[in-house]
């Protein structure tokens, strides 16, 4: 029965596909390119019958970081196994399209009956591992009626429509259909575990924290150190937006006569608009790209950065900057949902963020435990960071308490594999 409304709602939403490409470009981008895409890669596809073939799919880019310890453990230790990674997200395809470690890249088709068969018995893989949220029931039929085992990571209660007894139904009918689900938080195994789900859990923690790892032990090159913040209290921003960046700045007007404050912001989306706006609420900023032509340039870092908080303007530097910092600040939390917070644990950081943490089973734990700290406006902020300059004991407790909580969940990487090759 849940399979019919399942379909009647796929069909109703195929048939609108002409109205919701006049309203989303992204879903007018992957209908008219996941065929073609398809086409060109079946030659590799074909190629690839004598190897292992392991089918990996990810919404998008976020989801798709959870994926990728996975893929490069998998590869690393088995010279045999092909790798057929899927997004549904075109902004995912885009970013992750020349990933080295995938044998092949191509959008999922639209989960229809007929798509999910021919598809599925097109790439025969061996295995499946889905991401996180991803229920797409037709394809999980067809897949357990080819008697392909298929496996759930970094599963986390849907954080929209899990609760009512039509929306519980459906999702245990859905998770049922994989071979096994890996929970990724202690929140997340009990929403599994109340299901009563006829299908094996295991918690095993999120795989990104063994990818920071592997990333903190090989650090870019940053221009400068820490030992050029000396005496000073430096709040990394990450991954800020408007709401954000106006909290921190306030904040920080406030605390100028008390603490010595530095400030590194790092926007979600370094756009010219965007820093100017920055600079605009904050004019002692310099950039990041005029800071390194300055130094470069054989001028003294201490002398340039007197007075200055740092405006990135540059991407994939954010995990880095974080060495930099004795608290963090990640954005999001009043938007859309926070951003991820597993970065600056890496680097035992207290956290600050805005009150949307629900779509991060790590933010909920970690404010359960104190290492974050959720904040509704500046004052509040203004009143954390006093509290963790004037005591030190605080902050070192706190971070303490971050490393460990980064520490106890790193491994999983392994043990998720392991676990998925005992069932296959």
């Amino acid at each position: 029965m849940i399979k019919i409304f399942y379909n009647i709602l796929i069909y109703l939403l195929y048939l609108l596909r002409p109205l919701i490409f006049l309203f989303s470009r992204k879903f007018r981008t992957r209908e008219r390119e996941w065929k073609s895409l398809f086409k060109k890669n079946k030659k590799i596809l074909e190629s690839l019958k004598t190897k292992k073939k392991v089918w990996i799919h990810s919404a998008s880019m976020g989801e798709f970081e959870q994926a990728k310890p996975i893929i490069e453990y998998l590869k690393n230790n088995n010279s045999d196994i092909a790798i057929i990674a899927t997004f549904f997200s075109p902004s995912g395809y885009e970013h992750q399209k020349n990933y080295p470690f995938a044998d092949v890249i191509l959008y999922l088709p639209f989960d229809t009956p007929k798509n999910a068969k021919e598809f599925v018995s097109a790439i025969k893989p061996d295995f499946a591992i889905f991401i996180k949220y991803e229920l797409w029931v037709n394809f999980l039929v067809e897949l357990k009626r080819q008697r392909i085992p298929v496996f759930l990571v970094s599963a986390s209660k849907p954080f929209r429509f899990a609760d009512g007894w039509i929306n519980r139904a459906y999702f245990k009918y859905a998770y049922n259909l994989f071979t096994m689900v890996f929970p990724v938080s202690e929140n997340d195994f009990n929403y599994f575990e109340n299901l009563k789900l006829k299908c094996p859990l295991e918690l095993i923690y999120d795989a990104r924290y063994d990818r920071v790892a592997q990333k903190i032990a090989s650090p870019k090159t940053l221009p400068f150190d820490r030992s050029c913040f000396d005496n000073q209290f430096v709040l990394v921003a990450g991954s800020i937006w408007g709401k954000d960046i106006e909290l921190i700045v306030e904040a920080k007007n406030k605390l100028e006569a008390e603490i010595n404050l530095k400030i590194i912001y790092v926007p979600h989306e370094p756009t010219e608009q965007r820093l100017k706006f920055i600079e605009s609420l904050d004019p002692k900023t310099i950039r990041f790209s005029s800071l390194v032509s300055m130094i470069e340039g054989n001028h003294n870092i201490e002398d340039v950065i007197l007075g200055k908080n740092i405006l990135v303007d540059r991407v994939g530097l954010l995990l880095d900057l974080y060495s930099l910092g004795d608290v963090a600040y990640v954005g999001g939390g009043f938007g859309r949902g926070i951003h991820s917070v597993i970065e600056p644990l890496g680097y035992g950081l207290p956290i600050f963020c805005g009150g949307n943490i629900s779509n991060s089973p790590e933010a909920v734990t970690l404010e359960k435990s104190g290492i974050l700290k959720v904040v509704q406006n500046s004052g509040e902020l203004e009143n954390w960071l006093r509290k963790f300059y004037f005591d030190k004991n605080l902050l070192t407790k706190t971070s303490d308490e971050a490393m460990k909580f980064f520490s106890n969940r790193l491994g999983s990487t392994e043990k998720i594999v392991k676990r998925i090759l005992l069932k296959i």
